[in-house]
């Protein structure tokens, strides 16, 4: 998530002449640290422009392309970036191009973009002068990790980097990295004092935006030792530093915090206020973790007050945002294993032209030789016609494997939430253009963590297969099954009234009964509580259903488990206990 950490430490090395090669290294070194000097350096640079050279031109060029990105005008600087890389034949400034190409594009969700430029960066690494330049495409190699949820590779990197004798600003955003890094993995050995040390090294290195960000961090550790009022103290005292820096992903994520520490405190109007700052940020960066936590914030003090309204609203831009990131990081997992895919197709292709150039010389050879060889020869064109067809066979399943992962649950072989919805949506509208009800039943496993803990997650795992296969059972054919997350589950069925939906649910229950968990040594029955609705009672709208059957499937769990409510009827309709099926 962290933008500007390629700006935080990549100054580049020139020689310290007058005129415009020192204006240009001034200019260089205050990028991150001074917004605003560096804003009235370049507005100097353009004195110099038209005596520059053609490269000085393109170094003042990738100057200003910082600027936009610091200042959230991403997609121009994406295309000055490669624009810069393809005119330049100066290997660090090629090298930096690509970089923030690679850098920016991760931003604007351009994920295969990104990882094409950081992989061709990396590629002519070694071809860069100085070192501190070089040390640059590890740490930007370690940011991009972290945005595509590679966290074990961020964190190398960044181990990587505070291992060699870097420059001091190399080494305040390697130290946030590791620390982000460590963070988002759950393994944090004496996080407080690190972050301590990372945020007064950057803050000898006038690196406003990366100390930021760490008291950030500083501010969730202390949040979660239950030092919520310190949290609060730390950020609101140093608010105006981050507001200074223009920069919009720090400025949404410190007022994101305050307004969920605040709301906490029980200050709903600073929460309020707070979240609402990250909203009119929102626009610059609308899939961010801040504008969920915004809206979550916005819809819970809503509720507080009491204004229902206000709080539906809310719920439902919190749900859209919320879905909006889910599928972001599913978007970026999906880019990165793709981006490996075309690596290992392209190391697959030139392993392929190797064999073939052998076979030529081979084929050379044998014309000189006897006829005894031909038996040679044409074994040796077998294999490559095997090579091929096996190299188009396996490429073709990948693809169709990528597919899958892209819409089925890993663990259950069923839709996973984002493909559930997407389906949810076209039978919906197939439903209501012919005229038919449709049914929607969600159901959660009853006491599930508890079996977790007593048995293990492998029993956990084991038992969700066999509820798949039970929602699968029950199921006619049309009709939708999908894993919406942890131990919930979901079935719409189209032409289905509330008696069918009442059916489903209740042959569902049934068949969870029926599930033999002698092979875990689980002594209970598998239960779950149950919430349906139809597009009659809730409205054809897979929100509105959404929404009343997980209210309907709460009820059950309120009023004791192992039960079906359905959305609109009285607490005793359609209760189905043990023993009354």
């Amino acid at each position: 998530m962290l933008v500007t950490m390629i700006l935080a430490a990549c100054a580049v090395a020139m020689p310290a002449r007058a005129g415009i090669e020192a204006a240009l290294k001034h200019a260089d070194s205050i990028r991150t640290s001074d917004p605003r000097e560096f804003a009235d350096a370049l507005a100097g640079l353009a004195a110099f422009e038209p005596e520059a050279t053609p490269n000085q031109k393109l170094r003042i060029r990738l100057l200003r392309t910082y600027q936009k990105t610091l200042t959230g005008n991403y997609e121009s600087a994406i295309a000055d970036a490669i624009d810069i890389h393809q005119r330049t034949d100066d290997p660090t400034l090629k090298f930096r191009a690509a970089l923030l190409a690679a850098n920016t594009a991760a931003i604007t969700r351009e994920f295969s973009l990104g990882l094409r430029y950081l992989e061709i960066a990396l590629a002519m690494q070694d071809q860069v002068p100085e070192a501190d330049e070089r040390h640059l495409g590890s740490l930007v190699a370690a940011i991009l990790y972290t945005e595509y949820g590679q966290h074990s590779l961020s964190l190398h990197y960044a181990k990587q980097l505070l291992s060699l004798e870097t420059s001091a600003r190399t080494r305040c955003a390697a130290r946030l990295k590791k620390i982000e890094a460590e963070w988002k993995l759950g393994t944090r050995p004496e996080v407080e004092r690190d972050t301590h040390i990372a945020i007064s090294d950057c803050m000898a290195q006038k690196e406003p935006i990366a100390t930021g960000l760490l008291r950030g961090y500083l501010a969730r550790q202390w949040a979660g030792a239950g030092k919520t009022a310190k949290a609060i103290e730390l950020l609101e005292t140093h608010l105006s530093e981050v507001e200074a820096t223009g920069f919009p992903r720090l400025i949404g994520e410190i007022h994101s915090l305050l307004a969920e520490y605040r709301q906490a405190t029980g200050d709903l109007a600073r929460a309020d206020q707070h979240a609402r700052t990250v909203l009119e940020l929102g626009e610059k960066d609308a899939y961010s973790l801040p504008l969920v936590i915004a809206h979550r914030v916005l819809f819970e003090t809503a509720l507080k007050r009491g204004d229902l309204a206000t709080a539906l609203d809310e719920y439902r831009s919190y749900a859209k945002a919320d879905k909006a990131r889910l599928d972001e990081v599913k978007a970026r997992e999906f880019a990165f294993q793709l981006s490996r895919h075309e690596l290992q197709q392209r190391d697959q292709a030139i392993g392929l032209l190797s064999k073939q150039n052998e076979v030529l010389r081979l084929e050379q050879e044998v014309a000189r030789k006897s006829a005894q060889n031909t038996h040679l020869l044409v074994l040796l064109l077998i294999v490559i016609a095997s090579a091929v067809g096996f190299w188009a066979w396996k490429t073709k399943r990948m693809q169709m494997k990528l597919r899958r992962l892209a819409q089925t649950d890993g663990l259950t072989g069923i839709s996973n939430r984002r493909h559930f919805r997407e389906q949810a949506d076209a039978l919906l509208m197939r439903c209501a253009s012919s005229g038919r009800e449709t049914a929607l039943i969600l159901l959660d496993l009853d006491n599930f963590k508890r079996l977790n803990d007593h048995h293990g997650h492998a029993a956990g795992d084991w038992v969700l297969a066999r509820v798949a296969e039970a929602c699968r059972s029950v199921c006619r054919d049309g009709d939708l099954c999908g894993r919406l997350g942890g131990e919930e589950f979901a079935i719409m069925s189209c032409g289905g009234d509330l008696a069918a939906a009442e059916r489903i649910a209740r042959q569902c229950r049934e068949q969870l009964a029926a599930i033999d968990t002698s092979p875990i040594g689980h002594g209970e029955p598998i239960t779950a509580s149950f919430g349906c609705t139809t597009s009659v009672r809730s409205g054809p709208t897979f929100e509105l259903m959404f929404a009343h059957a997980d209210n309907a499937m709460y009820r059950a769990k309120a009023e004791g488990r192992d039960r079906i409510r359905i959305h609109g009827g009285p607490s005793g309709v359609a209760v189905l206990q043990r023993g009354t099926a």
